[in-house]
């Protein structure tokens, strides 16, 4: 029996990354997966591959800053799967730059995205899980967050905001469902530097060479390495599952030793 058999998820910012390893890590556990992104050819893509290999996976074009996206996402969701047992809110962007030079729409479009994004991925999965029996297995919400969200940045203030308000938001989420008395746990993920199209974008503006990249990297965590898409899927996979049945509230951080100094 696999981990997830018969499970339906959403993985938000599915297409590519960190998303599409939780997406085919999701479905090869025997979920059957919703990607949504803006990505439509990268996500499209990813569901055939995952179909093709015998996992059940369907790709929705979704911006997760428009609550009528969300409301669409999740209608299709259940009348195609019958309901929501996962949901990963994934979907994130980055920007790099001092405070004194941040413009008001850099800012906005890093709420609105890690913000707000994650906001309504909740509200609309909540909705959806909420009638869930007290004896079934419980669902779960996953949101990613980042080592960002756990220590300052002199180069990305606002992005480290945005991820340190996922951080609390999620606990937040874990105390008010169980107040309400929903059948739902919510935790969060703080990844370290990944292999990632935001960690190339992270890079390509760093002005180092690959020669400085390797030394920064020898000495920026433990295990002197990034770390790569399904390093952060399996951690995803485990608080999606039973296996973490009895964590909501928590934040799990995958950042190979990153904060540990």
């Amino acid at each position: 029996m696999n981990r997830v058999d018969g499970k339906v998820a959403v993985v938000s910012g599915g297409a590519r990354g960190i998303g599409g390893a939780t997406a085919a890590l999701l479905a090869e556990a025997g979920a059957s997966v919703v990607i949504t992104d803006r990505l439509e050819a990268d996500g499209q893509a990813l569901a055939e591959e995952i179909n093709g290999s015998g996992g059940t996976a369907v790709f929705l074009p979704h911006d997760v800053t428009l609550e009528s996206d969300w409301e669409r996402v999740m209608a299709e969701t259940v009348q195609r799967f019958g309901g929501l047992d996962i949901m990963v809110n994934n979907a994130g962007v980055w920007g790099r730059g001092v405070i004194e030079e941040t413009t008001v729409d850099d800012f906005d479009q890093l709420c609105a995205v890690n913000l707000k994004g994650v906001f309504l991925g909740t509200k609309h999965a909540i909705r959806a899980m909420r009638n869930r029996p007290a004896t079934a297995d419980s669902a779960s919400i996953v949101n990613l967050s980042s080592t960002a969200g756990l220590v300052g940045s002199a180069t990305s203030a606002v992005y480290s905001m945005t991820k340190g308000g996922v951080r609390l938001f999620t606990k937040s989420t874990a105390i008010e469902v169980r107040a309400r008395g929903y059948n739902i746990r919510c935790n969060s993920v703080h990844p370290g530097a990944t292999e990632s199209p935001m960690q190339d974008d992270i890079l390509a503006t760093s002005n180092m060479s690959p020669d400085e990249i390797k030394a920064y990297m020898e000495t920026r965590n433990l295990l002197g390495r990034f770390g790569k898409p399904i390093d952060i899927a399996k951690a995803i996979l485990f608080l999606a599952s039973n296996d973490s049945a009895f964590m909501t509230g928590s934040e799990v951080v995958v950042d190979g030793g990153y904060t540990a100094r």
